[in-house]
C-alpha cells in the first residue's frame, strides 16, 4: 500500500481549484519560504497523525481569496483527500492492507491498479465565536476519479481504520527531546508498553524491585528521611486513601518502572553515559530519524514473528500498514559531511514495504543526492495560489536523459533562483558571476543561478525553467566557421525553440506579414555569410533571451576586449614563442618585419585551424587581427586551463577598465536580467 496523491481543495494557500501532488516513495518538497510545503504535510497530519490535536481543522486551514478579508466571508469549503494505491497486487506480490480496506477498494480497467480514496471535507460558517462554526467528517470515496462523486459513493471511515495509516511529522522547528523520552503518548513509550513481558520474568523483575527498595530504604539515612516525612505529612493531612508517605528507590511495579527507562550513550569521557538531553540539537535529530528506522524494522519483525509463530511474539502491538515519514527541513543543526549519510537513510526509510517518506528542503547538499523524477516544486502564482509541479526530464529512453538529469543534479540552485543564465561551459558560469559582482553586487544576493549547459540539450532546459516558471537567459557559443557554427547555431536555436512548442509562424513571420519558407529555414545552416543579414536574426533571437558569444566564443570574446590585461598575467618566461631563422622569440616581441615573414604568417594559418577545429573554416570572415589573437587564444584556452586564466585576468585588471572594455552582450545580458529581477 502506497500514498500515491494528496488533492488539495481550499486548504490554506492552495486554492479554489483542485490540486493534485503525485507522491512517490521518496518524495522532496521544494520551493522558497511561504509557498506552500508545510501546508502540504499538514493537510496529511490533518487525516492521519497519531495526536487528536493535530487532527483538529481551524479557521486558519480555510483558503481565503486575495484581496478578501476574512470577516467578510460567511461560508468555505475545503477539502483533502488521500489516495492510495496497491501496486504490489499488480505485480503478483502479496498485500496484507488489502483485507483491510477491501470494501472500499476501486480499480477502473481489469488491468488496472486498485486504489483506495479517503477524504476529509470540512465547512466553515460565520458565527457568533471567533473561530467560527466548523464541521468536517473523513469518509471513504468509492467512485472512480475520474466519474463524478454522488452522494451514494461517500461511505464514512472509521478512526480505528484510519489509524492502520500513521503519518509521523516531524516539524523544522522541532525539540526531538520530547519524543526521544519515554513520555506517554511518545513513540519510544508505545513500543517498549507494547513488549509482550513473560509472567515468569514480570515476577522476577518485580522481585528484584522489591529487593532494591529494601536495602535503600534499610539506610540510615533514608530511614530517617522517611520518618520525618510520614510524620509531618500527618500533621496536614489525615486522608486515609494517603496517610503513608514514603521515598522509595524505584517503584513496585514494571509498568511504572519501564516508563522512567531513558536511553543513553556510552563510552563518555567522564565515564558516566550520556542521556538524550545532553546531545547536541544535530545528534538529537539524526537519533531521532534513527529512532523511527528501528521502530519500522521492529514492526517487520513483529510482522514476521505473527506469519510465523502467533503464540510467540515480542510485542503485542497493533501495527499500522503503512507509516509516512514527514520530516521538514532534515539539514537543520546537521553538519554538511553527515547529509549524505542522513539522505541515505531516509531513502532506506522509504524503501520499506510499510514506509514512505516526504521531506522538504531548501539544501542544495540534500536535494543534489536526490533523483530529479522525486522533486515536486512549490511556488505561489500571481492570484495568491500555491501551484506544485514534478521536474520535465527527456524520455529515459532518449540518450539525452541521463545527461539533463546529472546536470539538473549538479546544479539544484538552479530551483531556488529568480532568474537561471545557462551557459555553455565553467567560463561562462565563472566570467558572468564576477563581472555581475562587480557591478550589481554578490549574484547569491541577487537570486540569479548560473547553469553550464556543456552546448546539449537547451531545450530539454528551457523546457524544465518554463515548467517551474523560472525566467531564464541563454548564451551561446556563436562558433564562426567552426562546423555547425554561425548559421548553424541560429538554426539550432530556432530548432530548440520549435522544439518546446513556439509556433512556427510566430518564429519567422517577417514584418511584411510574409514567413520564412520552410525550405529555406532546413537550409539556413548553408546560408552564405552576410554580417547585416546575421545581426538582424540575433537580434530577433534576442526577443526569446537568446544571445551568443560573437564571433567564435566567450573566451575569445573575452581575450579580443581584454588581451593586453590577460597578457599582463603572464611570467616573463611565459607566453606563446615562434622560430624565426635561426631565432626562437616570444610572439609578443616580435617586430612588425618579423610579423610579415613567412614563419609568422604560417603560425597564424596553424592556431586559426586549432581555433575553428577540425572540419572548420580558412578563418577568411575574421579580420587580421583576429586571426593574429588567436595564437593568443592556442596558448592561453587549448593549452591551458581556462578558469584559472580567466581568474588572474578578473583579479588584476582594474573595476574601471573592465566597465570600459565590457562586451556588448554582456550589458545586453545584465540588462535584461535586472528588468527581469524588477519583474
Amino acid at each position: 500500500m502506497r500514498l500515491s496523491k494528496i488533492k488539495l481543495f481550499n486548504f490554506r494557500c492552495f486554492g479554489e481549484k483542485e490540486h493534485i501532488i503525485t507522491i512517490d516513495d521518496l518524495t522532496t518538497f521544494i520551493g522558497s519560504n511561504s509557498t506552500g510545503k508545510t501546508a502540504a504535510l499538514a493537510a496529511l497530519n490533518c487525516m492521519f497523525s497519531e495526536f487528536t490535536s493535530d487532527r483538529n481543522i481551524r479557521r486558519s486551514d480555510f483558503y481565503v481569496p486575495q484581496n478578501t478579508l476574512p470577516e467578510n466571508m460567511t461560508e468555505q469549503k475545503m477539502y483533502i483527500e488521500a489516495v492510495f494505491e496497491f501496486k504490489n497486487i499488480r505485480e503478483g506480490e502479496e498485500d496484507d492492507s488489502i483485507p483491510q480496506f477491501f470494501e472500499h477498494v476501486i480499480v477502473d480497467t481489469p488491468d488496472g491498479i486498485p486504489y483506495i480514496r479517503v477524504r476529509l471535507d470540512a465547512t466553515w460558517e460565520k458565527s457568533n465565536t471567533i473561530e467560527g462554526a466548523i464541521d468536517y467528517q473523513i469518509r471513504y470515496i468509492t467512485c472512480p476519479e475520474s466519474a463524478e462523486i454522488e452522494d451514494k459513493d461517500y461511505v464514512n471511515a472509521q478512526r480505528r481504520d484510519l489509524d492502520k495509516i500513521r503519518v509521523i511529522y516531524v516539524p523544522a522547528v522541532r525539540d526531538p527531546s520530547k519524543q526521544l523520552k519515554n513520555t506517554s503518548g511518545a513513540m519510544m513509550y508505545q513500543l517498549i508498553n507494547s513488549i509482550n513481558w513473560k509472567d515468569e520474568r514480570r515476577n522476577n523483575i518485580k522481585s528484584k524491585i522489591e529487593e532494591l527498595n529494601s536495602e535503600f530504604e534499610a539506610e540510615q539515612g533514608v530511614k530517617i528521611l522517611n520518618d520525618s516525612l510520614d510524620k509531618r505529612w500527618k500533621n496536614y493531612d489525615t486522608n486515609e486513601k494517603y496517610k503513608n508517605v514514603a521515598l522509595k528507590f524505584n517503584s513496585a511495579d514494571i509498568e511504572t518502572s519501564i516508563r522512567r527507562a531513558d536511553v543513553v550513550f556510552s563510552p563518555t569521557e567522564t565515564g558516566n553515559d550520556y542521556t538524550v538531553d545532553q546531545m547536541s540539537d544535530g545528534l538529537k535529530s539524526l537519533f531521532y530519524i534513527s529512532l523511527i528506522d528501528s521502530i519500522l524494522n521492529i514492526e517487520s519483525t513483529i510482522k514476521k514473528e505473527i506469519e510465523t509463530d502467533s503464540e510467540n511474539i515480542s510485542f503485542n502491538k497493533n501495527l499500522p500498514v503503512l507509516t509516512i515519514m514527514a520530516v521538514e527541513e532534515p539539514e537543520n543543526h546537521i553538519a554538511p559531511h553527515l547529509l549524505g549519510r542522513l539522505v541515505n537513510n531516509l531513502k532506506n526509510i522509504a524503501d520499506k514495504n510499510n514506509a514512505q517518506t516526504i521531506i522538504t528542503s531548501h539544501s542544495a547538499s540534500i536535494i543534489k543526492r536526490i533523483e530529479p523524477s522525486q522533486v515536486r516544486y512549490f511556488r505561489v502564482d500571481d492570484i495568491g495560489y500555491t501551484n506544485v509541479c514534478s521536474i520535465t526530464l527527456p524520455n529515459k529512453t532518449d540518450e539525452q536523459y541521463k545527461y539533463v538529469k546529472e546536470a539538473v543534479k549538479a546544479y539544484p540552485e538552479l530551483y531556488f533562483a529568480k532568474l537561471v543564465i545557462l551557459g555553455e561551459g565553467d567560463s561562462e558560469e565563472l566570467i558572468l558571476s564576477k563581472l555581475w559582482e562587480k557591478y550589481n553586487g554578490d549574484i547569491d544576493l541577487s537570486e540569479i543561478s548560473i547553469v553550464p549547459l556543456g552546448g546539449k540539450h537547451v531545450n530539454h532546459f528551457w523546457r524544465l525553467l518554463d515548467n517551474l516558471k523560472i525566467p531564464y537567459i541563454t548564451l551561446l557559443d556563436f562558433d564562426k566557421e567552426r562546423f555547425g557554427g554561425g548559421w548553424g547555431r541560429i538554426h539550432y536555436a530556432f530548432q530548440q525553440l520549435l522544439n518546446i512548442g513556439y509556433e512556427y509562424n510566430d518564429l519567422f513571420k517577417f514584418r511584411n506579414g510574409n514567413v520564412l519558407p520552410e525550405t529555406d529555414f532546413d537550409n539556413m545552416p548553408e546560408w552564405e555569410n552576410d554580417d547585416k543579414k546575421i545581426r538582424n536574426w540575433l537580434q530577433h533571437l534576442e526577443k526569446y533571451n537568446i544571445y551568443f558569444s560573437e564571433p567564435l566564443d566567450i573566451d575569445f570574446l573575452m581575450l579580443e576586449n581584454y588581451q593586453e590585461y590577460y597578457k599582463n598575467t603572464l611570467e616573463n618566461k611565459e607566453g606563446p614563442e615562434i622560430k624565426i631563422g635561426e631565432n626562437c622569440k616570444k610572439i609578443k616581441d616580435l617586430s612588425e618585419e618579423e610579423k610579415s615573414s613567412n614563419e609568422f604568417k604560417d603560425r597564424i594559418s596553424k592556431d586559426v585551424k586549432n581555433s575553428l577545429k577540425e572540419k572548420g573554416g580558412s578563418g577568411e570572415t575574421y579580420s587580421e587581427k583576429q586571426k593574429e589573437l588567436m595564437i593568443w587564444y592556442n596558448y592561453f584556452f587549448l593549452n591551458r586551463g581556462k578558469p584559472t586564466t580567466h581568474m588572474l585576468m578578473l583579479s588584476s585588471i582594474p573595476e574601471e577598465n573592465i566597465k570600459a572594455n565590457l562586451p556588448d552582450v554582456f550589458s545586453k545580458i545584465f540588462n535584461k536580467a535586472k528588468s527581469i529581477l524588477k519583474g
